[in-house]
């Protein structure tokens, strides 16, 4: 895997929006796969990755940030739809 590379602050702050709401998200990953479930929080690595840690039907995922091509809340009342987070 290539070496970790943060993202946006003001991209984080919608992930850590959804964490706080517990929100449903429909997660685009850059290799296309997509992932949906419930955003729990953000997790950080003593190497300074960071992954988003979702609730999903098959158990717990984290998801790297830097793979994470766009979010799409799929709760009414989230206040957004989806974010892009990867040109």
């Amino acid at each position: 895997m290539e070496p970790y590379r943060p993202i946006s602050c003001d991209l984080h702050d919608h992930l850590e929006i959804a964490c706080l709401r517990r929100l449903r998200l429909q997660v685009e990953l850059t290799d296309g796969t997509q992932v949906e479930g419930r955003a729990l929080t953000t997790v950080s690595t003593p190497s300074k990755e960071e992954f988003l840690r979702l609730e999903s039907a098959d158990g717990l995922r984290d998801l790297r940030l830097d793979q994470l091509h766009a979010i799409t809340a799929l709760d009414e009342e989230s206040g957004f739809g989806r974010v892009v987070l990867s040109a």
